[in-house]
């Protein structure tokens, strides 16, 4: 019988050597790794219906292209209540969000996604809309967000998955390590009360999770090489996350040359092409 995840922490904390709390740590990464609860992928769809009368017309095949949307998702969440699963799935959020570059779901970037289903709605419901007006209007928007796509891209960090394993089980350890046992704390301001709105695992995989959460937020910033406790921007150009020293800043060092470049270049064509008009 599987144990819980609150006799699995007070295991570790109770063992009498370093070789036992190893042994019962990676018999707990095992687990995680072993989970049927598998990193999912899908294609997401924005669709929309267009009324048979509408279908025919300029305007309305205009709309009939753009009438679904495909997108790439991935599964957030899992019907699965144990202690195991629920971890995972935090492990399998981070990676999507962080690493998968193939998964965008930025706001401003689903609703660009959307403009042609508001666009259909806004004329069946009476605005007047010319062929020509909804095609570049929907045009504009998808190449918009192809761009968006592009940018946000160039934010996630790139990672195996072999190699996430590797970074996340080091967080893992860390949480192992400093994490308290219940009855140590249950009489703090913190975490009083704590039974009275849930169980003992339910804590631990509450505690887990958030911690994981902060975990791959610090190392973010030390796979950027920044430092800790500043505030952070992204390059406008490349994505990279870089800290926030005023409120103009703009690029990383490395774009910021580029541009600087490029400036330069510009200023030294324009300069020849003004004294060549002389």
């Amino acid at each position: 019988m599987e144990l819980y995840l609150y006799e699995i922490i007070e295991d570790y904390k109770n063992a009498f050597s370093d070789e036992e709390r190893e042994g019962i740590f990676r018999a707990f990464c095992s687990s995680i790794w072993a989970s049927s609860n598998k990193r999912r992928t899908r294609t997401k769809t924005i669709r929309f219906s267009i009324r048979k009368e509408l279908l025919e017309t300029d305007t309305g095949q205009v709309f009939r292209p753009w009438s679904v949307i495909g997108y790439n998702g991935y599964y957030s969440r899992t019907r699965d209540t144990d202690w195991c699963s629920l971890i995972r799935q935090k492990i399998n959020n981070l990676y999507t969000r962080y690493f998968d570059r193939d998964i965008i779901l930025n706001k401003d970037y689903i609703r660009l996604l959307q403009i042609p289903k508001q666009l259909y709605y806004q004329w069946e419901g009476g605005v007047e809309m010319t062929p020509d007006e909804a095609s570049a209007r929907i045009r504009a928007a998808l190449s918009e967000a192809e761009r968006k796509y592009t940018f946000y891209q160039k934010q996630k960090m790139q990672l195996s998955w072999n190699d996430y394993k590797q970074v996340v089980e080091g967080f893992l350890l860390k949480i192992f390590q400093t994490c308290r046992l219940l009855e140590e704390c249950e009489d703090e301001m913190s975490c009083g009360n704590i039974y009275d709105f849930m169980n003992e695992d339910n804590f631990y995989i509450r505690y887990f999770c958030r911690s994981l959460e902060g975990a791959m937020k610090k190392w973010e910033k030390q796979y950027y090489g920044l430092r800790d406790h500043r505030a952070y921007t992204r390059c406008t150009v490349c994505g990279r996350m870089i800290e926030k020293t005023n409120n103009r800043i703009k690029y990383c060092k490395k774009c910021a040359a580029a541009v600087n470049r490029e400036r330069s270049r510009k200023n030294i064509k324009t300069k020849r092409m003004f004294d060549l008009g002389k």
